[in-house]
């Protein structure tokens, strides 16, 4: 005799053994486009190192624990870690391609957007410019927590792993309140899930600051180095290229989403997420490793893109961005145009909007001379990606005007 809740495993388990048989097809077919680094880099070896013996609190930062102790705990760590940190990018597509079918997407269109993830940034990038890097973990506990998001306290505890993979996670809080809301989940177990996971984690950030030998990049190296204003401006400006050139074509269904009446409130997922973006990037400087955080609307969009009937024209936009991404890549850096941001990055760190040793301005920089210095200098470069950018969400408004018609 079967009962209800073994019934309700084994659809799990088919589900879950269906996502992630996705993931390792879409894993290997982005691998045709762009094989994977051999060797972890930047902060990619200091968590490498960590996972060696992630209790000892080695590095820049120990309180970005989850990646290395995950590693170590299921023998990947030191000379492996570069194996577990691809197994994290097919955990991540994994959890994209689960939560679709929890939203509803019907198998080839779960498949479909889960390839989309793969051949963009959110994968592709981790490969040759942040080998090593765990930042596919926190995407895949964001997957995650949305499709556990009738369960509080499985989806405060996901929220919890995230901020040991990274503090940043903090920013996200106010689309996790969203998510809940969106559930008409119970305010009063959300206070306390919340304030149980921050104070977990603020327990646990200070024992690591007590017994951490060396720690660089805690909560009071950000604010004695903030980005805002002037920096902000330009960090903003370089996601929005990062997105351009990086995802390409497939963020139209994003505008499409949001041009689409219906979908009502749901459409406060990309402002949400964009708004913890933003405050990101008033403190950090990673536009090309936070900006990533899009493909959280960006799959929300997308299902109800494709069960609004839209597969061949989602299928043309994400095919459009490959061939883009053939003809002009956009890993690793150097290759036109992120030459071109390169050579932003360097205006950024030694121009206007710096700190300049000479005369110790704040690293923020006033925003006038970024507009009035920076901003005239990269404008040829600027331009034409901007461009591009607004052509890209002028297809999703027509898109979604067309429907309307219809």
């Amino acid at each position: 005799m079967t009962t209800r809740g073994s019934v309700g495993l084994s659809w799990l388990g088919r589900e879950l053994l269906f996502a992630l048989a996705v993931a390792i097809a879409c894993y290997a077919l982005s691998c045709l486009l762009v094989a994977p680094g051999p060797t972890a880099v930047t902060f990619g070896a200091q968590w490498q190192q960590m996972s060696e013996a992630p209790f000892a609190l080695t590095g820049q930062f120990p309180h970005r624990l989850l990646g290395p102790l995950l590693a170590w705990c299921i023998g990947l760590g030191g000379d492996h870690f570069v194996v577990h940190a691809r197994g994290l990018a097919v955990l991540l597509l994994t959890t994209v391609c689960f939560f679709c079918r929890r939203r509803g997407a019907a198998p080839v269109d779960a498949m479909l957007i889960t390839l989309a993830i793969a051949v963009t940034a959110a994968v592709q990038m981790y490969k040759l410019n942040w080998v090593g890097f765990v930042d596919p973990l926190g995407y895949a506990l964001s997957f995650a927590a949305l499709s556990a998001g009738r369960r509080p306290v499985l989806f405060w505890s996901l929220f919890f792993a995230n901020l040991l993979n990274h503090e940043l996670a903090v920013f996200l809080l106010p689309w996790l309140w969203f998510v809940r809301r969106q559930v008409n989940g119970s305010r009063r177990a959300d206070v306390v899930g919340a304030g149980l996971a921050i104070a977990a984690y603020g327990v646990f950030y200070l024992w690591v600051k007590a017994a951490a030998p060396v720690q660089k990049y805690d909560a009071g190296y950000f604010l004695t180095n903030p980005m805002f204003p002037g920096g902000t401006v330009v960090i903003v400006t370089l996601a929005i290229t990062h997105w351009v050139v990086a995802f390409g074509p497939v963020l139209a269904v994003i505008a499409w989403h949001q041009h689409t009446r219906s979908h009502g409130r749901e459409r406060l997922h990309t402002w949400l997420v964009l708004g913890g973006m933003l405050a990101i990037f008033c403190i950090a400087w990673d536009w090309s490793r936070h900006g990533n955080l899009v493909i959280l609307p960006l799959v929300l969009a997308s299902v109800r893109f494709l069960q609004a009937g839209h597969r061949a024209s989602y299928l043309a936009l994400v095919v459009a961005g490959v061939v883009g991404m053939l003809w002009i890549p956009p890993w690793p850096i150097g290759a036109w145009p992120t030459s071109a941001m390169a050579d932003v990055e360097l205006l950024f760190r030694t121009g206007a909007a710096v700190s300049n040793p000479a005369t110790g301005e704040p690293m923020g920089g006033p925003v006038g001379r970024v507009l009035g210095e920076w901003l005239p200098a990269v404008w040829p470069t600027l331009w034409p990606i901007l461009a591009i950018g607004a052509a890209i969400w002028l297809t999703g408004l027509l898109l979604a005007r067309r429907d309307r018609a219809g």
